[in-house]
């Protein structure tokens, strides 16, 4: 059964192919005719190309970084306050490409081209752009407010005059000669021709205006920007177009409306900060001056030349007997942490810590000794039983060497407080001898050190305002175009191979969907025929 059936699928299958070759003046008709309609779409298409340009994303970078290396300690704090050093926040190319692609900046494109308003012959398709032989110029203020869009066709006579009419209200204007200006209730708009010498009149024209945001809209679609490669900080921007011309105008414009948006947009901040900076600066000096006034008046209170000079002598002696103080407080310390441990009775047969070192002579012998007479105490009563007589002479032995313990730091006690108070009165004498310098050093190094601190903030204030000057001034563009528009030599339409694709279609599709809808309308015919004889 499973065979029969093959054959018969194979017999049928047969039948339907030869019935469609018998029909084969079909398939060549539908050939023929198939090439007139791809013939007119290789001659009527306009030939399309595609145009490309390539720009370069700079880094904002600091002129004068290298400047802060020689201003000392006001380097490091500008970097500290984030202001120096050089450091530049990375590109992030998604956000150039949102910028680039945005409505506002793609306005002010199609603004300046003029492409919000379009031109068309009668029975035409193509847009005129250089060639158009006259032009609607929306003044500024109907340039930014328009909010909706109409069209309507203008005829301009051999004698110089035109008619307008309005496609949507059918409205009429009629102008003795052009240049005129059209007024309506959407704005005010100038019409003018260009190159009169090289208008053919009488002429025609089909005019759309359109509000410069659907225009924006539009070239969104139009306009394609990707990164041009993963490691650059380049973007590579392409559209397709007939008008050449138009399309390398457009990517251009694009570009430069950039540069100039983010050069407005740089310009605008550091205005912001040099005029931050102006009021700093005035309110630093002012405070400079000030404290530099205090210390003037202070040195002449006080009949003070350099007091540095004066007291460097007494200070340095101070210093050395503050170090042998805090020696001693330190050491003193031990010695508490000392006695504490061996008059603790959880500590009674524990073993000293060495805080003090061997070379201490008779203190460090005491613990030492006492040390080593536990350890052998532990070995004892580790070697022996409890009733051994060794271990309670033992006992003994480590109770009158703890109290020899006892007794040394005790009088280790008394030693270094002696020692301690022999230095502490020396300094005293010092201090005594040197009598108020001291306040007279705390004050005046308390007001040289806010006039030191207000001469860094000054330089830094200043370094900062030289370099938003220089910025503001050196000009770059922050978008530096390494590819200006260029149109690719090979058009990417009309496509050959899309005709091609289309006789194919068209020849098979056709005389098979014929000869199938012709025979399914006999067989229903038939059909009939039999059910209304039966």
């Amino acid at each position: 059964m499973e065979s029969i059936r093959n054959d018969n699928e194979t017999i049928s299958l047969k039948k339907i192919i030869v019935n469609y070759i018998s029909h084969w003046k079909l398939f060549v008709a539908a050939a023929c005719f198939s090439v007139i309609p791809a013939v007119l779409y290789l001659v009527l298409y306009p030939k399309t190309y595609e145009i490309m340009a390539k720009m370069k994303i700079q880094e904002d970078k600091d002129l004068t970084s290298s400047g802060s290396m020689g201003l000392g300690e006001a380097a490091g704090l500008m970097k500290s306050f984030g202001f120096g050093g050089g450091s530049v926040a990375g590109i992030v190319l998604d956000d150039e490409i949102a910028m680039l692609s945005s409505n506002e900046l793609l306005k002010k494109t199609a603004i300046r081209l003029g492409l919000n308003v379009t031109y068309e012959r009668p029975f035409s398709f193509i847009q005129l752009y250089e060639d158009t032989p006259l032009r609607v110029i929306p003044d500024s203020v109907t340039q930014y407010n328009l909010k909706d869009g109409f069209e309507f066709k203008i005829k301009v006579n051999s004698d110089g005059s035109a008619k307008l009419k309005m496609k949507e209200t059918g409205e009429i204007y009629s102008f003795a000669s052009l240049p005129a200006q059209l007024k309506t209730s959407s704005g005010s708009f100038d019409i003018v021709c260009t190159e009169t010498s090289k208008i053919q009149k009488p002429f025609t024209l089909n005019v759309v205006v359109s509000p410069a945001g659907w225009t924006a809209e539009d070239l969104q679609e139009i306009v394609q920007i990707e990164e041009f490669s993963k490691n650059a900080n380049t973007l590579e921007l392409s559209c397709t177009d007939y008008e050449k011309k138009r399309a390398v105008d457009l990517l251009n414009t694009l570009m430069e409306e950039y540069n100039k948006n983010t050069d407005a947009i740089k310009k605008d901040e550091n205005l912001k900060m040099m005029k931050f900076l102006d009021g700093r600066v005035q309110s630093v000096m002012q405070d400079l001056n000030g404290i530099e006034r205090t210390i003037e008046a202070y040195k002449i209170s006080n009949k003070m030349t350099d007091m540095e000079y004066d007291v460097q002598f007494y200070t340095d002696a101070v210093k050395l007997f503050r170090e042998k103080i805090i020696e001693m407080e330190a050491q003193g310390y031990l010695i508490d942490l000392l006695d504490d441990f061996v008059k603790d009775p959880e500590n009674k047969y524990s073993i000293i810590p060495p805080m003090l070192s061997a070379g201490e002579g008779e203190k460090g012998g005491a613990v030492s000794s006492y040390n080593e007479a536990l350890l052998e105490r532990e070995k004892l009563i580790k070697s022996s039983t409890t009733d051994n007589p060794l271990s309670e002479i033992a006992n003994n032995q480590v109770d009158k060497l703890r109290q020899g313990v006892v007794q040394s730091i005790s009088n280790m006690k008394k030693s270094y407080q002696l020692v301690l108070e022999d230095l502490k009165s020396q300094e005293k004498k010092i201090m005594d001898k040197m009598g108020n310098v001291p306040t007279y050093e705390r004050e005046y190094l308390d007001l040289k050190r806010q006039q030191e601190i207000l001469q860094g903030v000054y330089l830094i204030l200043l370094q900062k305002r030289e370099e938003i000057a220089l910025a503001s001034g050196h000009g770059r563009d922050k978008g530096l175009i390494l590819d200006s528009a260029y149109v690719k030599y090979i058009p990417i339409g009309p496509r050959k191979l899309y005709a091609a694709i289309f006789m194919v279609v068209f020849t098979i599709l056709i005389p098979v969907g014929y000869l199938f809808g012709k025979e399914q309308i006999c067989s229903l015919i038939t059909e009939y025929k039999n059910s209304k004889h039966s």
